[in-house]
């Protein structure tokens, strides 16, 4: 993995229920892992590496819904369930508070 594409924050096994919006199609899908750069998601329906997305989930240390974009990374593909590695664009600071606080519990 080249540097620039290098994690640097740490993974947290959590299973989340996620939607998925690209454009006006809507995907579901559960995360396998969260960090503050990203998430690990497991799908039936992949998309193309680089995709622009955006991502909302809930975390039970916010009331509001998290929606964030990002792009697809990478795919991991599988029998019926594939997987996604998505990289947000960025969180506000209400939502890095609320993701340590959920990673901490």
């Amino acid at each position: 993995m080249s540097e620039h594409f290098r994690r640097t924050d740490p993974r947290y096994d959590r299973r989340l229920e996620v939607e998925i919006l690209v454009g006006s199609t809507r995907l579901t899908a559960v995360s396998r892992n969260v960090s503050l750069g990203g998430m690990f998601v497991e799908t039936q329906e992949p998309l193309s590496v680089f995709a622009p997305l955006v991502v909302k989930f809930r975390v039970p240390t916010q009331p509001e819904l998290i929606e964030v974009s990002g792009e697809v990374r990478w795919i991991e593909p599988g029998d019926g369930i594939c997987g996604m590695g998505i990289r947000w664009d960025g969180l506000r600071a209400r939502e890095v508070w609320a993701l340590n606080r959920y990673f901490q519990s």
